[in-house]
């Protein structure tokens, strides 16, 4: 099912810590949980399959 553009960026606009997988906002520069500076994008197509 497609997604409006609105619904697209509320839920894939979020970075994700590659140490404690926890989610922080789109500007983040550092991991609210941990302090790790190592974040990612969240994906938007799923892994595997």
């Amino acid at each position: 099912m497609a997604r409006f553009p609105e619904a697209e960026a509320r839920l894939f606009q979020k970075k994700v810590c590659m140490k404690c997988n926890a989610t922080a906002g789109w500007k983040a520069t550092k991991c609210r949980k941990c302090g790790y500076k190592g974040l990612r994008a969240k994906a938007k197509e799923q892994r595997g399959k």
